[in-house]
């Protein structure tokens, strides 16, 4: 077996779609990692398994694998000063909507507009977290109430001319003697 000496590094681990740190050998002895962990410090060229660097003998835990369980594989080697990242996307967030519920909030009905921009409002930071899923979800409802806001709105409009209009031409029709 290889051993790479590291001196006083801050390391990074990964669970195998996400990587966090950077941590002191004595903060990451409450992580949990053990000798197949895949961890990573300024100066490796890529991940190796935390079993091969001596200085995190102290910290590896004998118990079962808590990251990076889902096969044995290695995970893709990266070069470069900075640790490689899982599963990032690298497309742009889903759309917000929040300019679209400001504005239906402020020239449509209030109520229904503040949950849209709520939801809209945590889009971009769930999704930078890494939670694209809740991105994604909270983007959908973002929209939901903003169509929500929208069509009661037009409703409102609508039944207001109605009555108001029926009235009109009532008045109208009637006879002034």
């Amino acid at each position: 077996m290889q051993y790479i000496h590291v001196k006083m590094q801050k390391f990074h681990y990964t669970d195998g779609t996400n990587t966090f740190g950077p941590f002191s050998v004595e903060e990451l002895k409450g992580k949990g990692i053990t000798g197949d962990t895949f961890v990573w410090a300024e100066g490796l060229p890529n991940w190796v398994a935390a079993r091969q660097i001596p200085e995190l003998a102290s910290v590896i835990n004998e118990g079962a694998q808590p990251y990076y369980t889902g096969t044995t594989q290695v995970p893709p080697q990266f070069g470069g000063s900075m640790p490689p990242t899982f599963n990032r996307p690298t497309g742009r967030p889903p759309k917000t909507y929040l300019i679209e519920s400001i504005l239906t909030t402020i020239f449509c009905c209030l109520p229904l507009g503040i949950p849209s921009i709520i939801y809209a409002s945590r889009v971009e930071g769930k999704y930078y977290r890494g939670d694209y899923l809740g991105a994604e979800a909270d983007s959908a409802s973002a929209k939901r109430w903003l169509f929500i806001n929208l069509g009661l709105s037009v409703g409102l409009w609508i039944l207001y001319f109605l009555i108001f209009g029926s009235a009109m031409f009532a008045a109208m029709m009637g006879d002034f003697n």
